[in-house]
C-alpha cells in the first residue's frame, strides 16, 4: 500500500496467490485528499469525507493490461507495468479527492450567494478542483523534481563531498562511492518526507495512509472489519510502496557497482536509463516479500521498510478508518459494510462525467 505524500499509487494490490485452491487477491490502495482509494480485481473505490461530514465514494472499472498482454506478466516487465498503472490511477483518485471537495466548496459558495440575494452559480454545471491541463503540468513538474533530487543530486553530491575520483583508483574507492551516493539518496528522501510533514494538510494524507493500512491489515487478519477491528491493527504494513523506495535505494547500489565511477554526466544518464530495470527488480522484491510474509528473511527484508512507515503514515482517527472501510467494501466483495451503516452516496469518476441534469 503506498502511498507517496504526493499520493503515489502502490504496486502490490495487483498481486494474487493461491488459497484453496482459489485465487486470493491482495487488495491496495492508497491515501488521497481526506479520503482513501482502494483497488479490486475489476474496479477501484474512492471514498472522502466531505467538510460536512459526508462520505461519497467514487468506483470506477479498471481493465488489466496484463490480461490483454502476456509479455505484460513477465518477471521485471510487470513490475514496470504495474507501477505506470498504478500511477495512473493514483493520480485519477487524487484529483477526484480535490474534484469532490471542490464542488462541496461551490455549493456553499452557491448557498451563500442566495442568501445574499446574488445570482448562485450554473447549478448543473460539475465542479472540478484540478483541471486536466493543471494537473498535467503539476505531474510534469513533480516528476522533474523526483528526477532531479533522487536520482540526479545524490550521484553528483559524492564528487562535491569526496572530490573527483582519482584516475586509475582501485575498483574498490568505486564501490565506496555508490556506497556513499546510496545513503545521500536515503538521506534526501528521509529529509524530504520530514520538511513535508510539517504541513498540515500532508499529515492528514498521512493519517489517512495509516488508516487504509490498518484496514487492510485488518482484512487480511480474517477479522470482522468493523471500526473497532481497524483501529487496533498497526498502521504499517510490509507491502507499502514506502518500502519499494528502500528496496530502489539498495538495488540502485547494487547496479550502480557494476558501471564504475564515471563522469557525472555520463553516471546520470546511467542512473536514468536504469530506473526500469531498478524498478523491475525492487517490484519482484517487494512482491515476495509480500506474499512470505511470515517467513523470517521476509521480516528481516521488510524491516527497514516498516521502520520508513513510521515516517509517511500516522495513527488514524476512527472517522478515517470509517473512510477507509468504506472504500474497500466497495471493491471487496468478501465482506460488507459493518451493520447499521449508512451505504455512501456513488459519484462518478471522474466528477466531471456528472450528469448536467444532477
Amino acid at each position: 500500500m503506498d502511498e507517496t505524500p504526493t499520493g503515489e499509487a502502490t504496486t502490490e494490490d495487483r498481486d494474487t496467490q493461491p488459497a484453496g485452491g482459489a485465487e486470493k487477491h491482495f487488495y491496495g490502495g492508497q491515501a488521497v485528499i481526506e479520503g482513501v482509494m482502494m483497488r479490486g480485481t475489476d474496479r477501484y473505490a474512492v471514498a472522502v469525507r466531505r467538510e460536512d461530514g459526508e462520505v461519497v465514494v467514487g468506483e470506477k472499472p479498471i481493465e488489466n493490461y496484463t490480461d490483454k498482454h502476456k509479455w505484460a506478466k513477465w518477471p521485471l516487465i510487470r513490475g514496470n507495468v504495474a507501477m505506470v498503472d498504478s500511477l495512473i490511477l493514483g493520480f485519477a483518485a487524487l484529483q477526484f479527492s480535490a474534484d469532490v471537495l471542490a464542488q462541496e466548496e461551490n455549493e456553499k459558495a452557491a448557498a451563500k450567494a442566495v442568501e445574499e440575494g446574488k445570482a448562485a452559480p450554473e447549478p448543473d454545471k460539475p465542479a472540478t478542483g484540478i483541471g486536466p491541463v493543471l494537473m498535467t503540468l503539476t505531474t510534469v513538474f513533480a516528476t522533474v523534481l523526483a528526477l532531479g533530487l533522487f536520482v540526479i543530486l545524490p550521484t553528483w553530491a559524492v564528487d562535491w563531498t569526496m572530490g573527483k575520483m582519482a584516475t586509475g583508483a582501485s575498483y574498490g574507492e568505486s564501490v565506496l562511492r555508490n556506497l556513499v551516493e546510496g545513503c545521500i539518496r536515503l538521506l534526501v528522501i528521509v529529509l524530504y518526507i520530514v520538511c513535508i510533514s510539517a504541513m498540515k494538510y500532508v499529515r492528514r494524507v498521512f493519517e489517512y495512509h495509516g488508516a487504509e493500512h490498518a484496514t487492510i491489515n485488518c482484512f487480511e487478519a480474517g477479522e470482522a472489519v468493523t471500526e473497532e477491528n481497524c483501529l487496533r491493527h498497526s498502521r504499517l504494513h510490509p507491502r507499502c510502496g514506502t518500502a519499494f523506495l528502500l528496496v530502489v535505494v539498495v538495488v540502485k547500489i547494487i547496479l550502480g557497482c557494476f558501471f564504475g565511477w564515471p563522469t557525472p554526466l555520463i553516471r546520470s544518464v546511467i542512473r536514468l536509463a536504469l530506473l526500469p530495470v531498478v524498478a523491475g527488480i525492487a517490484y519482484e522484491v517487494i512482491r515476495w516479500a509480500g506474499r512470505h510474509r511470515e517467513s523470517l528473511f521476509s521480516r528481516i527484508l521488510a524491516a527497514p521498510g516498516m521502520l520508513m512507515q513510521v515516517l509517511t503514515t500516522r495513527k488514524p482517527e476512527a472517522t478515517q478508518i470509517q473512510v477507509a472501510i468504506h472504500a474497500l467494501a466497495a471493491v471487496a466483495c468478501e465482506f460488507d459494510l459493518p451493520s447499521g451503516w449508512q451505504t455512501a452516496r456513488r459519484l462518478p469518476v471522474p466528477l466531471s462525467a456528472q450528469p448536467k441534469s444532477e
